[in-house]
């Protein structure tokens, strides 16, 4: 039975992001890596395949969001989707990790289908997950503690992926670039992913609709461009939500590829990536209470303030290494650590908004437009990384890389996250949807206040 007080709420939903972003980190954090040091291509086709299949994943969102939105069974709406996408999700992932016995362009076209299979089952999956936190309550505040919860796990998926993957790769493979090991943990991470999303349909429980009968149709999928046009406040968020995007995806894409050309002074690549991960664990209390405190707008502006002087210092001091590990990475992940907490509260907002604007609640429309654009911005990102690889001077076959290289990637992870969100901060100010409005809309409309 789904769990409908106390903490289970929360971690009831929570947990399902934990095994989504075992997918998520592990696609972030290795793909580019296995397509380049593993398979064996180039920076730049590893770029293009991972920018095909984050544009299909996007393109898919708006069809799955709109259909998920009809669903209508004894489980509820977005419930089943999770339970049964689940499973084929954790046998696509394994694949995505398999070298078919091809060469040339047949070889890439085969990756490239693999990872559009599995792009395609996690829309069918994440999706619905994301649009179920407009249903578990329409309390602003409380949103902002599912959020906090919900990026509580999600980070945890992160730590999970960034401080166990390599160690099971040299358990199974023998080394870094071994391609049973990549397969081994794949499976392991999949299992795992499986499980927490079972548990995440078992501990959740979807709410009444306010304002309108629950058995009313939702708005097709034609309405998807009006539902963003007419909602002001969702337009600007997705324009924010894009570059922020963009932001993290120009740390994580690179990431790899940054502690691999500095392994002289750097620890290994799970330390690193571990203390990024731990750093954006433990801030997501402190995000969580000073969001509820002081505002979401606040938090964004602060936020971004923090990741712009990580970056600067990064620029101006080069990385100050404490035990192989650069402190201006940690410095990040306790800046990005806030915006899942925002994003994930912000966005079920928008919802009511346009609701109150149009007088059509369009959930299709709003998740299916959020995922849509973090993922179109991580592809585009991924495709620039890869160009920015061979701009560089990336060698996979170099046992070394040259000073010129690191520097350049050293420079794209100071610029790029710096200058995304800083034109991010622009935006928020025109957000116009704040705590004390939603609260009065939700009344207005015979929900909760």
């Amino acid at each position: 039975m789904a769990a409908t007080t106390g903490i289970g709420r929360y971690a009831g939903y929570g947990v399902g992001d934990f095994g989504l972003n075992i997918y998520w980190n592990a696609l972030s954090l290795v793909l580019m890596f296995w397509y380049a040091e593993v398979v064996g291509l180039s920076p730049t086709v590893a770029g293009g395949i991972y920018f095909v299949g984050m544009a299909w994943d996007a393109v898919t969102d708006a069809v799955v969001a709109s259909l998920s939105a009809r669903t209508r069974s004894r489980f509820g709406t977005y419930r089943p989707h999770i339970l049964f996408g689940g499973v084929a999700l954790g046998v696509s992932f394994c694949v995505l990790f398999w070298i078919p016995p091809l060469e040339g362009v047949a070889l890439i076209a085969a990756l490239t289908l693999a990872h559009i299979l599995f792009r395609t089952v996690y829309t069918i999956v994440a999706v619905p997950y994301s649009a179920l936190a407009s249903r578990l309550s329409y309390d602003s505040v409380e949103r902002t503690t599912f959020s906090g919860v919900r990026m509580f796990f999600a980070f945890a998926g992160l730590l999970t992926v960034s401080g166990l993957w390599f160690p099971l790769v040299r358990t199974f493979g023998g080394d870094d670039t071994a391609a049973p090991g990549f397969q081994a943990a794949a499976l392991i991470g999949a299992v795992i992913a499986t499980m927490a999303l079972a548990l995440c349909f078992a501990g959740t429980r979807e709410q009444p609709l306010p304002g309108r009968c629950s058995d009313d149709p939702p708005p097709g999928l034609w309405r998807f461009i009006p539902a963003i046009r007419d909602n002001r406040a969702l337009a600007i968020l997705l324009c924010m939500i894009f570059l922020q995007s963009g932001a993290v995806a120009s740390l994580l894409i690179p990431l790899t590829f940054f502690i691999e050309v500095n392994a002289p002074v750097f620890a290994r690549k799970e330390v690193v990536m571990t203390a990024y991960a731990s750093a954006t664990l433990a801030s997501i209390p402190v995000w969580t209470l000073f969001i509820r405190r002081f505002g979401k707008k606040a938090g964004w502006v602060l936020a971004c303030g923090l990741a712009i002087v990580c970056g600067l210092d990064l620029a101006i001091a080069g990385a100050r290494v404490i035990a192989g590990v650069p402190l201006q990475i940690i410095g990040y992940g306790a800046a990005f650590g806030a915006f899942g907490v925002l994003v994930w509260s912000f966005v079920p907002d928008t919802v009511e908004y346009g609701q109150w604007k149009t007088g059509e609640r369009n959930e299709g429309a709003v998740f299916g437009s959020v995922l849509l654009v973090q993922k179109l911005s991580g592809g585009l990102m991924g495709l620039f990384v890869g160009f920015m690889l061979s701009e560089v001077g990336y060698d996979i076959d170099a046992a070394t890389q040259s000073a010129a290289t690191a520097e350049g990637i050293r420079f794209h992870i100071f610029l790029m996250p710096s200058l995304l969100l800083a034109l991010s901060v622009l935006l928020i100010l025109k957000l116009p949807l704040n705590r004390r409005l939603h609260a009065r809309i939700v009344g207005q409309m015979g929900g909760r206040e």
